[in-house]
């Protein structure tokens, strides 16, 4: 028999009876200053990418994990969060064993110029034009000015746009025993960045072909009459291969496989967890740059291959029976990698710090990058804070919400939901997360051991 379906009712009777309870306002009170002191962290160090995000629960968490993550995920984020079961591994079900994992996030104008690049705006202005000149008339006139206008709109919308894109696929697992746990993980995570430049040469000649040919299919009533865009004859000329406007790329394929361990430990008689990830890097790079009109940029044309060791460090801590905060550095050894038009692109270590609180079914979480995380192109830096929410239902099913920010304040906060459940042996997590100039989705499938 199923349970009822929450109402909206429901939900904000059980939220005021939690932030009712004494105890509960409190911890959140507590949760709000830690959040806070995460927010002024300073930045001690640069990146060149950032922290990563590999798996749907983190996504849908606003991206924290360093202090919240569990056996599925710990491995790519904080490798010390496997050591905190306190029983035996055969005497519990919490391992677990995701694939695949799934998580593309792309730049609003990645997406645009792809549309740009499928809609292929240059041969949809010849066609019009060769219609027009086959049988000049108002129809006609008014299919070359709307091709124009969509070209000019498109341009214009991708001028002086970051472009970036980071898309992971992978698979991992972990399994926690008492104090100490292990897990594994492999993936491909493609990076990259770089920008539009949009020719103002371009932009004119696009808005003198609407003025223009809206002039001819108005009978003079609206538009600008262009005369320099027909020739002796009287036919319209094509513009063709008058465009300069280009889109550059520069990025990485980055490949990992390892394995992780922790363990718990007294420092100063203080019960610490610590964890290491160590990895097998293999890195491809890529640059390129374009024309939008009638090329697509090509990953495959510049390559630097190389395969180095390298690994993460984690720590975490529990304060008393509600709290986590944990620290997390990533590629611990720097490198640099350069693409064939000599670019250097730089792996550098990234370091993160988190806070979690635990209150009943309720998980509220927070990140800050204590580092700043330079363009891997030529897009702006970023250095970002993230706060988030999981709701353990009576269902064995896990709400969740989260929201990140920059505090460079070159990309707009990012508002994230998903939702995970676990059937049987079965686990699935979806979860979506955009703004205005971002859009991602993640999806991973698994099995509980």
């Amino acid at each position: 028999m199923f349970a009822r379906p929450l109402s909206f009712l429901d939900i904000s009777i059980m939220f005021s009876r939690l932030i009712q309870s004494p105890i509960s306002r409190r911890q959140i009170i507590q949760f709000g200053v830690v959040s806070m002191c995460l927010y002024l962290a300073p930045s001690l160090v640069l990146a060149g990418t950032t922290f990563g995000i590999y798996d749907a629960r983190t996504l849908a968490m606003g991206s924290t994990s360093v202090a919240s993550a569990n056996n599925g995920n710990g491995q790519f984020y904080n490798a010390a969060l496997l050591a905190f079961n306190e029983d035996i591994e055969e005497r519990t079900q919490d391992g677990r064993f995701y694939l695949p994992l799934f998580v593309p996030q792309l730049s609003e104008s990645t997406i645009n110029l792809e549309e740009l690049f499928n809609d292929d705006p240059e041969q949809a202005i010849s066609r019009a034009i060769s219609s027009f000149n086959a049988s000049p008339d108002t129809l006609t006139a008014q299919a070359v000015a709307d091709a124009s206008g969509s070209f000019n709109s498109s341009l214009a919308k991708l001028n002086g746009e970051d472009l970036y894109t980071d898309f992971f696929v992978g698979m991992g697992g972990g399994e926690a025993g008492k104090h100490r746990g292990a897990g594994f993980f492999f993936g491909v995570r493609f990076l990259a960045g770089g920008q539009s430049s949009i020719s103002a040469a371009d932009l004119t000649l696009l808005a003198a072909y609407e003025e223009g040919l809206t002039f001819v299919a108005s009978n003079g009533l609206q538009g600008v009459a262009h005369p320099e865009l027909f020739d002796a004859n009287g036919a319209l000329l094509d513009p063709g291969n008058n465009f300069d406007s280009s889109a550059s790329a520069i990025g990485a394929v980055l490949s990992e496989a390892g394995v992780a361990m922790s363990r718990q430990f007294s420092f100063f008689g203080e019960p610490i967890a610590a964890g290491i990830s160590l990895k097998v890097q293999t890195v491809d790079t890529f640059e390129d740059v374009e024309r939008i009109v009638d090329d697509r940029i090509d990953v495959d044309q510049n390559g630097d291959y190389d395969a180095k060791l390298n690994f993460d460090l984690g720590f975490a801590k529990e304060i008393g029976d509600h709290w986590r905060v944990g620290l997390a550095i990533k590629d611990v050894i720097p490198r640099n990698y350069r693409t064939s038009r000599n670019t250097i692109i730089r792996l550098r270590p990234r370091a993160r710090i988190g806070a979690a609180l635990k209150s009943g079914r309720f998980l509220f979480t927070a990140d800050a990058d204590v580092t700043q995380n330079v363009p891997i192109g030529t897009e702006s830096p970023t250095q970002e804070i993230a706060v988030g929410a999981e709701w353990d239902l009576d269902l064995p099913i896990q709400l969740r919400a989260g929201f990140r920010h920059d505090i460079l304040g070159h990309r707009a906060g990012i508002a994230s939901v998903g939702v995970g459940t676990l059937w049987r042996r079965i686990a699935v997590d979806i979860a979506v997360a955009g703004s205005s100039d971002t859009k991602a989705a993640a999806l991973q499938m698994g099995i509980a051991f």
